[in-house]
């Protein structure tokens, strides 16, 4: 199993290296967005009320990858992958049915702990390389529940991240990630705190931290505003005391929080786009979309 994960390591970080420095044969990250319901209301994102007519069944998730078994990295997404009662089932198709993949990945909202905690358990069971999980967290109690709109989403995710963190293992991390919007305007460090009052030994490295963006075709959320400095001053602020780990996700996500500040002041991208070379993002209704 060792040298299986090495293996799909190394084909991972060259397929990585190819798609900085020209264009791959084939995306090597999928993205797919397995349902559109949610357990919670978020002020930032609409895809909640988009309803789940016409969703991915099981059955096609597992032609797709047998189809296209191919993928090094896969983000699971939606939605709440959690509220589709056959989620263990269309993970457990994934993995059997990818026979490069070194990680797979997913948000949760945190609010299913025990359902959560079991489906993470059998993941790990299935000899996946890399298993990374990010339970949403956008504020100190009162913050997030606001733009949640859920009473007890807070102390229901990070009771998930406690559970969860008792699981880390070289395959498993677990990471709280918070969204940086105007509804959450200065409050990544006090965020941080709060989470410490709980959790003391919590260390910065266990946050992960994304910008709020619109959307037409996935968040449906064209109307959100631009997010203000302030968030961007804390995102600095945060990579700075944050630190640096080798590793090729690692690497990914933090050239990401580097250039979202440009992305953000100008709406254009930084890079050259890369979709259906190095990414691809695929919908509930099996439509795909460059980005």
């Amino acid at each position: 199993m060792a040298a299986t994960a090495v293996r799909r390591l190394l084909t991972l970080g060259a397929r990585v290296a190819r798609s900085n420095l020209g264009r791959g044969p084939r995306p090597f990250k999928l993205t797919l967005i397995v349902t559109l319901s949610c357990d919670t209301r978020c002020k930032m994102c609409n895809i909640w009320q988009r309803g789940n007519q016409g969703v991915m069944t099981l059955s096609e998730v597992e032609r797709f990858f047998e189809r296209n078994p191919r993928f090094s990295w896969i983000n699971l997404s939606g939605g709440e992958i959690w509220t589709r009662p056959d989620i263990t089932e269309l993970i457990a198709a994934v993995i059997s049915r990818s026979p490069d993949l070194y990680l797979l990945d997913f948000p949760t909202t945190g609010q299913q702990t025990a359902r959560i905690v079991a489906g993470v358990e059998e993941i790990l069971r299935s000899g996946l390389p890399r298993l990374l999980v990010t339970v949403s967290l956008d504020g100190p109690r009162a913050v997030h529940e606001d733009i949640r709109r859920r009473k007890g989403a807070w102390d229901n995710a990070v009771a998930t991240f406690a559970r969860l963190r008792r699981l880390r293992s070289p395959r498993f991390d677990v990471f709280l990630g918070m969204t940086l919007s105007n509804f959450n305007e200065g409050q990544l460090f006090r965020t941080i705190e709060a989470v410490r009052e709980e959790i003391p030994d919590l260390a910065l490295r266990e946050f992960h931290v994304n910008v709020a963006q619109s959307s037409s075709h996935y968040y449906e959320n064209d109307d959100l505003e631009r997010t203000r400095d302030e968030c961007l001053g804390d995102l600095a602020t945060f990579l700075r005391q944050k630190g640096h780990r080798f590793h090729p996700v690692a690497w990914l996500e933090r050239r990401y929080q580097r250039l979202s500040p440009a992305f953000l002041a100008s709406g254009r991208t930084p890079l050259p786009c890369k979709a259906l070379a190095s990414s691809v993002f695929v919908d509930p209704r099996w439509n795909v979309y460059p980005c």
